[in-house]
């Protein structure tokens, strides 16, 4: 058995090393700079890498092989940077790469302001579309943008409208949000941080909350967050003597609401933590209240901690703005909660119309299939159906022994 022990140790040795074009011995690069772990590899390739720990990078050797794909790799970007390159002819710098970048950085970040013009960069380093077409298809950027491509401000804002009055009339989701990322696109080459910038977030977060698409609805939600901060705010009025954009009351008291909201959608208690905080000290540097939208909300939250379901369905029905879409993907979990506690609670029977009314379902139909899929216990009894909450909380218990 020894003998057999040795030899396997001696071939994963031997594994290694393999031989580069000039027969001579190289180190292979573990797998960790090969390929991306994922999450569940990252267990399972954890002995692949024990022998990595006693050595650097700069240990292995690389081979001319490696060397010609490295400069395969690095090829690429030269046809772009010989077409639109950074230096002109007498080897100074072309503004035209610097103005791209400072614009890009200047609109990822609140704390750059946006001038007197339209723009956060001055008016000799602005980047201004020359494009007039009112629809245009999103495509991501790989290269230096051309003028041709870009539309500037007064065509965006006819553009704006034209994809409302369209989306209004046709419903067409796909198209509006297509269209939508590129007006985003365009307001983000050109550095635009003013109050149609912050209308068009608007106009696709309302968008993409109507038809669920919460990645996308939070990358919109948080970019005006961080530009009607009061940190943002503040600073645009030190440099420039004017705020350029802010929200009315009401506009900020909605999309308040639809962040505390989003994180209680989302399930996150830290997120819905800070975000309170956030609230509140906006609150108190804008020496305001909170509106109903906002209030709305906390009482939304107030009943989930509490398990208050009638309140929940309460609120549900009477909820401000575009809260019902984002309370829907909770509701399931809020009904859930309630069966388990009235199955519990209530002794011997109780009737169907009883969940209906309660877990406030549209249809006996629509009831029926949830109780079905908990498992619930029907019996006839005078001519109707009722629950059995008695045998329906024993398999309620049976169910949880055995996920545990």
């Amino acid at each position: 058995m020894k003998v057999r022990k040795d030899k396997k140790r001696r071939r994963k040795k031997s594994r290694d090393f393999v031989r580069d074009d000039n027969n001579k011995r190289a180190r292979i690069i573990p797998s960790l700079y090969e390929e991306d772990l994922g999450t569940e590899g990252v267990k399972k390739k954890k002995t692949d890498l024990k022998y990595s720990r006693r050595h650097s990078i700069s240990d292995f050797r690389v081979t001319k092989k490696e060397n010609k794909r490295r400069n395969q790799r690095q090829s690429r970007f030269s046809n772009d940077l010989s077409t639109s390159s950074n230096y002109d002819s007498d080897g100074v710098v072309d503004n035209s790469f610097v103005r791209l970048s400072r614009g890009l950085s200047s609109s990822r970040t609140s704390s750059h302001g946006g001038g007197g013009s339209n723009l956060c960069s001055s008016s000799s380093e602005q980047v201004v579309g020359t494009c007039t077409n009112l629809e245009k298809s999103y495509f991501r950027l790989t290269t230096f943008p051309k003028a041709e491509n870009i539309r500037p401000l007064v065509v965006l804002q006819k553009s704006l409208e034209h994809i409302k009055k369209r989306y209004v009339k046709k419903q067409d989701f796909e198209w509006a949000n297509d269209q939508l990322k590129a007006v985003r696109q365009d307001i983000t080459v050109q550095g635009i941080q003013n109050n149609f910038c912050l209308e068009v977030y608007e106009t696709h977060a309302r968008i993409l909350l109507e038809h669920g698409d919460l990645s996308e609805f939070n990358q919109c939600q948080s970019m005006i967050r961080s530009l009607t901060s009061s940190a943002a705010l503040a600073q645009r009025q030190n440099n420039y003597g004017k705020k350029e954009m802010e929200q009315t009351l009401e506009q900020r008291d909605e999309f308040r609401a639809y962040q505390l909201l989003y994180s209680l959608a989302q399930n996150s208690w830290t997120d819905l933590t800070a975000s309170l905080a956030w609230d509140n000290r906006e609150n108190n540097k804008n020496i305001e209240e909170r509106g109903p939208s906002c209030e709305h909300a906390m009482s939304v939250i107030k009943s989930i901690i509490n398990h208050d379901y009638r309140s929940f369905f309460k609120l549900y029905d009477s909820a401000p703005h575009l809260s019902p879409y984002l309370m829907d993907f909770f509701i399931h979990r809020v009904r859930k909660d309630a069966y388990d506690r009235i199955v519990s609670s209530y002794r011997p029977t109780m009737d169907l119309n009883f969940f209906q009314e309660t877990l406030y379902f549209g249809s006996l139909k629509e009831t029926k299939n949830f109780l079905k899929k908990n498992k619930v216990v029907f019996v006839k009894k005078d001519g109707g159906i009722f629950i059995d909450c008695k045998a329906s909380s024993d398999k309620l218990r049976e169910g949880v022994l055995n996920k545990k």
